[in-house]
Protein backbone atom coordinates (compact mmCIF):
# COMPACT_ATOMS: atom_id res chain seq x y z
CA UNK A 1 0.00 0.00 0.00
CA UNK A 2 0.98 3.63 -0.80
CA UNK A 3 1.25 6.98 0.82
CA UNK A 4 1.26 9.76 -0.14
CA UNK A 5 -0.37 13.50 1.40
CA UNK A 6 0.57 16.24 2.40
CA UNK A 7 -0.54 18.34 5.54
CA UNK A 8 -0.26 20.86 8.55
CA UNK A 9 -0.07 19.36 11.54
CA UNK A 10 -0.14 21.17 15.45
CA UNK A 11 -2.66 21.75 18.25
CA UNK A 12 -6.08 21.05 17.68
CA UNK A 13 -6.26 24.79 18.68
CA UNK A 14 -3.95 26.33 16.02
CA UNK A 15 -5.53 23.97 13.47
CA UNK A 16 -8.83 24.34 14.17
CA UNK A 17 -8.14 28.59 13.46
CA UNK A 18 -6.70 27.40 9.88
CA UNK A 19 -9.91 25.74 9.45
CA UNK A 20 -12.04 28.25 10.52
CA UNK A 21 -10.17 31.02 8.27
CA UNK A 22 -10.13 28.68 4.96
CA UNK A 23 -13.48 27.37 3.81
CA UNK A 24 -11.73 24.17 2.26
CA UNK A 25 -8.90 23.37 5.00
CA UNK A 26 -10.95 20.53 7.00
CA UNK A 27 -9.54 19.62 10.56
CA UNK A 28 -8.73 15.94 11.38
CA UNK A 29 -8.84 16.05 14.75
CA UNK A 30 -5.73 13.14 16.18
CA UNK A 31 -4.75 12.21 19.36
CA UNK A 32 -2.93 14.11 22.16
CA UNK A 33 -4.80 16.97 21.43
CA UNK A 34 -3.15 17.49 17.98
CA UNK A 35 -4.97 17.59 14.93
CA UNK A 36 -3.82 18.12 10.75
CA UNK A 37 -5.20 19.76 7.34
CA UNK A 38 -4.09 17.99 4.16
CA UNK A 39 -3.00 20.81 1.82
CA UNK A 40 -4.99 19.89 -0.85
CA UNK A 41 -3.84 21.76 -4.58
CA UNK A 42 -7.46 23.66 -3.60
CA UNK A 43 -6.17 25.03 -0.38
CA UNK A 44 -2.71 25.87 -2.30
CA UNK A 45 -4.37 27.55 -4.56
CA UNK A 46 -6.80 29.61 -2.60
CA UNK A 47 -3.83 30.64 0.02
CA UNK A 48 -2.21 31.68 -3.86
CA UNK A 49 -4.53 34.17 -4.50
CA UNK A 50 -5.27 35.47 -1.21
CA UNK A 51 -1.28 36.34 -0.64
CA UNK A 52 -0.59 36.88 -4.16
CA UNK A 53 2.28 33.99 -3.98
CA UNK A 54 3.96 33.07 -6.80
CA UNK A 55 3.67 29.43 -5.93
CA UNK A 56 7.94 29.04 -6.50
CA UNK A 57 9.06 26.29 -4.31
CA UNK A 58 10.99 27.64 -1.53
CA UNK A 59 13.16 24.48 -0.30
CA UNK A 60 14.53 22.02 -2.55
CA UNK A 61 13.76 19.19 0.47
CA UNK A 62 10.29 19.48 0.23
CA UNK A 63 8.40 18.87 -3.07
CA UNK A 64 4.87 20.42 -2.26
CA UNK A 65 5.49 23.29 -0.12
CA UNK A 66 6.09 26.76 -1.98
CA UNK A 67 5.60 30.20 -0.70
CA UNK A 68 2.17 30.26 -0.13
CA UNK A 69 2.80 27.23 1.81
CA UNK A 70 5.33 29.07 3.79
CA UNK A 71 3.19 32.14 4.21
CA UNK A 72 0.33 30.36 5.70
CA UNK A 73 2.95 28.72 8.76
CA UNK A 74 4.47 31.78 9.24
CA UNK A 75 1.01 33.69 9.85
CA UNK A 76 -0.32 30.36 12.16
CA UNK A 77 2.60 29.58 13.91
CA UNK A 78 2.77 32.75 16.00
CA UNK A 79 2.83 31.37 19.88
CA UNK A 80 2.01 28.12 18.20
CA UNK A 81 4.38 25.08 16.52
CA UNK A 82 3.22 23.68 13.04
CA UNK A 83 5.00 20.86 11.48
CA UNK A 84 4.12 20.47 7.37
CA UNK A 85 5.05 16.82 6.52
CA UNK A 86 4.54 15.21 3.03
CA UNK A 87 5.20 11.31 2.00
CA UNK A 88 5.82 9.63 -0.83
CA UNK A 89 5.59 5.77 -0.01
CA UNK A 90 4.99 2.48 -2.38
CA UNK A 91 5.49 -1.04 -0.67
CA UNK A 92 7.28 0.33 1.90
CA UNK A 93 9.88 2.37 -1.03
CA UNK A 94 9.95 5.82 -0.85
CA UNK A 95 10.42 9.24 0.82
CA UNK A 96 9.49 11.52 3.63
CA UNK A 97 9.88 15.23 4.40
CA UNK A 98 8.86 18.21 6.33
CA UNK A 99 9.79 21.88 8.46
CA UNK A 100 8.65 22.69 11.51
CA UNK A 101 7.86 27.07 12.09
CA UNK A 102 7.66 28.62 15.56
CA UNK A 103 6.62 31.95 16.44
CA UNK A 104 6.62 32.83 12.61
CA UNK A 105 9.89 31.50 11.13
CA UNK A 106 11.29 28.01 10.63
CA UNK A 107 12.58 26.50 13.79
CA UNK A 108 13.64 23.29 12.43
CA UNK A 109 15.00 23.41 8.71
CA UNK A 110 13.40 21.53 6.06
CA UNK A 111 14.80 17.86 5.50
CA UNK A 112 14.29 15.09 3.35
CA UNK A 113 15.47 11.80 5.47
CA UNK A 114 14.16 8.80 7.20
CA UNK A 115 12.60 9.29 10.29
CA UNK A 116 11.95 13.18 9.85
CA UNK A 117 8.67 13.13 10.46
CA UNK A 118 9.23 12.28 13.84
CA UNK A 119 11.39 14.66 14.49
CA UNK A 120 8.96 16.83 13.68
CA UNK A 121 6.42 14.84 15.83
CA UNK A 122 8.27 14.94 18.78
CA UNK A 123 9.28 18.47 18.99
CA UNK A 124 5.47 19.70 18.27
CA UNK A 125 5.43 17.49 22.12
CA UNK A 126 3.76 14.13 20.71
CA UNK A 127 4.76 11.43 22.96
CA UNK A 128 4.81 7.83 21.82
CA UNK A 129 2.65 5.13 23.33
CA UNK A 130 4.32 1.61 24.18
CA UNK A 131 5.38 -0.09 20.89
CA UNK A 132 4.93 2.73 18.32
CA UNK A 133 6.70 5.63 17.51
CA UNK A 134 5.07 9.19 16.98
CA UNK A 135 4.27 8.96 13.42
CA UNK A 136 1.80 5.62 14.68
CA UNK A 137 0.68 7.52 18.09
CA UNK A 138 -0.99 9.72 15.95
CA UNK A 139 -2.48 7.23 13.82
CA UNK A 140 -1.48 8.96 10.60
CA UNK A 141 -0.53 5.64 8.87
CA UNK A 142 -4.65 5.35 8.66
CA UNK A 143 -3.97 8.98 6.18
CA UNK A 144 -2.58 7.60 2.85
CA UNK A 145 -3.76 9.82 0.53
CA UNK A 146 -4.88 13.07 -0.69
CA UNK A 147 -8.73 13.39 -1.44
CA UNK A 148 -9.57 12.64 -4.70
CA UNK A 149 -8.54 15.33 -7.40
CA UNK A 150 -6.20 16.78 -5.10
Amino acid sequence: MGHCIRAVIGTHETVQKISEDWVCANEIVLPQGFGMVLLTNRLFEDIEALTESSGEQCFSELDFFDESGSELLERYSFHAKLAYIETDYFGGVGTQAGILYENGKVAIAPRRAPGTINILLRALGVWCEPGKDEFDSLGLWKYRHMPDGE
